[in-house]
């Protein structure tokens, strides 16, 4: 990794970063997977499987912590209304297609 730092003079330079300098804030962890999930991940990130873990499980991650929102949102305030959900599922559904539609004609 190059990063560009001051000298003395106040000009930037390159300075090539070591692999220890990159890494301060990343911990390593082993993990088992099975076989045909390893495959499948080596097939979409055969460069970086690292980057594609770690987005999956921040996905996963704010995926759990906004079920748990929901949850407590239930608890203080009681169940959706069915009929409300299904009323804006359909308004957002609408909305998405005319954005898809403009954005087809943009292109």
């Amino acid at each position: 990794m190059i990063a560009w730092v001051l000298d003395m003079g106040g000009q930037p330079r390159r300075r090539q970063r070591s692999y220890q300098g990159r890494i301060d804030c990343v911990a390593k962890l082993s993990v088992s997977l099975p076989d045909d999930l390893v495959q499948d991940l080596r097939a979409v990130a055969p460069d970086n499987v690292s980057a594609f873990v770690a987005a999956a499980v921040r996905h996963e991650l704010d995926r759990r912590r906004l079920h748990a929102f929901v949850d407590e949102l239930v608890s203080e305030l009681g169940p959706s209304d069915e009929a409300e959900v299904a009323r804006y599922s359909e308004l957002f559904a609408a909305t998405a297609a005319v954005a898809k539609a403009d954005r087809s004609e943009s292109s």
